[in-house]
């Protein structure tokens, strides 16, 4: 294609665009031309002669173009012819363009006079804005053509390469491929089980956020550079102060893991991508063994009881009566035999009842909805930044059933001492790691239950700056982490360091079920039956003396 310009371009240039269009071939890719001043660039020359189909942006005014990235994806190639003068604001105005869109190539032709200094201005300026794959060459070059790019990582360092038609330079390194020793400046938010720090001084530091980005510095070559927070950790979440650090650049990670549901929608920008999708749901005491004197009510319901009643009335009396209407002979004994083989059939029933729920006493009623929550009277022990994320109807119905505090530190303590007096609010996160450590228990103390969800399946991201130049390298480390199954494996891994740690213990908190002998008051609904049955005799005992010396007395008058 080059050999049918009409125009006549150096060999060094031609051998350039060559290179150039290796990247514009692709048919989904669109050339997006920058030139402010309206120069007249060799750049020109190679747009208007059509040296390629792809489809073109030509934009000359010295302002952003509007929402490049909600038009186009990173299928782009950038031409810019820039002013020698006025370069730093034209390219701030390319910059400003191309946001969300920094990873893109760039080809800049500086319509000035060749020198290393110039082009060093230019490059620190485009990596002081997290552009990397940008290419610099000089219009008014004499001697020999070059092309300037630069070297990122572990510091700034200029690279200049001479072209000609004989010689293909290295353009457009991928720079992530090894950082040489740069150490990732990383912000914990020092919450178990995703980052916490141990030792004796504190020096140390674990969890599985901790690991997760460890291991992504090392695939880069990387090291780890901790940045510990000193904002308050008491009314406002660590978000959104480590948000803060992100933004202007003090730090290129924050190790949190937020739910972008729960957060504005302008933060957006500031999540990398999802690499896990949590559950905010209660965790509940289980359910506990019905106590001995209520046993006694599943023995018989009253209807049962009243059901033999009149069974036993309508067999017994009304057999008899039958059988002396129509003139049958049966004896009394027979009856007496049948009444009492009935009496024993139903006492051993009961018995055997009674001795089956002992063994295995039924639970209490389970909680299954805010509504039983309420209920039951047992409270959720949550923080009260978080009670405002929910929605507003809800919380106005279940106020109630909420206990909130703004002392994150009180919430710990009560949820890993397995305090079983309160509910709590739980992401999927750390009840993986409590119910790793309920493993050692006799038996569960907390479940966590599906029917009492704030929020499903939110997909929880790290806190990135809005256009690092990590972004898309962490993102296909998600992925690769995601097939692996690492991230489970580190999850269990942080739990025994917690316990290394000294901030969870392998001890048995749950309650153990032991026999114990009856006791008084256990059989208080036994008491009551016997006390209203001898009541109740007493009255018609009362009742036919009453009727007896009523009748004496009438007769003797």
């Amino acid at each position: 294609m080059l050999a049918n310009i009409s125009w006549s371009p150096a060999p060094d240039l031609v051998a350039l665009y060559g290179l150039v269009l290796q990247f514009l071939v692709p048919a989904g890719s669109t050339v997006f031309y920058f030139n402010p001043q309206t120069s007249i660039c060799e750049l020109d020359m190679l747009l208007w002669t059509n040296v390629t189909e792809n489809p073109k942006i030509i934009w000359q005014d010295n302002e952003p173009y509007p929402l490049l990235n909600r038009r186009h994806g990173y299928n782009i190639f950038v031409l810019a012819c820039l002013s020698g003068n006025s370069f730093d604001s034209q390219l701030e105005v390319l910059i400003t363009t191309l946001t969300r869109l920094r990873s893109v190539r760039i080809l800049i032709e500086l319509d000035a006079e060749e020198f290393s200094w110039r082009a060093t201005e230019v490059l620190t300026f485009c990596l002081k804005n997290s552009v990397l794959n940008v290419v610099v060459y000089f219009k008014n070059w004499k001697d020999s053509f070059h092309i300037y790019s630069y070297q990122a990582f572990p510091k700034f360092s200029l690279i200049k390469q001479h072209v000609s038609k004989d010689r293909e330079p290295v353009i457009f390194p991928y720079q992530l491929r090894n950082l040489k020793g740069y150490k990732l400046r990383l912000q914990p938010d020092l919450s178990p089980p995703a980052t916490f720090r141990y030792g004796s001084h504190g020096e140390q530091i674990s969890g599985f956020l901790w690991q997760y980005l460890g291991s992504y510095a090392q695939s880069l070559n990387a090291g780890v550079h901790m940045v510990y927070p000193s904002f308050p950790r008491r009314k406002t979440a660590a978000s959104d102060y480590m948000i803060l650090y992100t933004r202007n650049g003090s730090v290129d990670f924050g190790l949190t893991t937020v739910m972008i549901v729960y957060n504005y929608e302008d933060r957006s920008t500031d999540y990398s991508y999802p690499f896990m999708f949590l559950n905010w749901c209660t965790m509940l005491p289980t359910e506990r063994a019905l106590r001995i004197s209520a046993l006694f009510e599943h023995i018989l319901t009253l209807g049962s009881a009243l059901f033999i009643l009149f069974g036993y009335l309508l067999v017994f009396l009304g057999i008899p009566f039958t059988v002396k209407y129509l003139g049958i002979s049966c004896r009394g004994r027979m009856i007496r035999l049948v009444t009492r083989m009935f009496t024993l059939i139903l006492l051993s029933a009961c018995s055997s009842q009674l001795i089956s729920l002992l063994i295995f006493p039924p639970l209490e009623p389970r909680i299954r909805s805010f509504d039983d929550l309420l209920a039951s009277g047992l409270k959720i022990f949550g923080m009260r930044n978080e009670f405002y994320f929910l929605n507003a109807f809800f919380r106005a119905k279940y106020a109630s059933a909420f206990h909130l505090s703004d002392n994150p530190n009180e919430l710990y303590d009560n949820r890993n001492f397995f305090n079983t007096s309160w509910a709590y609010t739980i992401t999927s996160i750390k009840w993986r790691v409590i119910d790793i450590q309920q493993r050692y228990f006799h038996h569960p103390v907390f479940r966590v239950s599906k029917d009492l969800c704030f929020q499903w399946d939110s997909p929880a991201s790290i806190l990135i700056a809005p256009e690092s130049i990590y972004r898309d390298s962490l993102k296909q480390y998600i992925l690769n982490v995601a097939q692996s199954g690492l991230l489970r494996q580190w999850l269990i891994h942080s739990f025994y360091d917690m316990v290394r740690a000294g901030r969870m213990s392998i001890k048995d908190y749950s309650f153990k079920r032991s026999p114990l002998p009856l006791r008084f008051e256990d059989l208080r609904l036994c008491w009551g039956i016997c006390g209203i049955s001898l009541i109740i005799s007493g009255i018609v005992f009362g009742i036919e003396l009453l009727i007896f010396y009523t009748n004496v007395f009438l007769n003797s008058l």
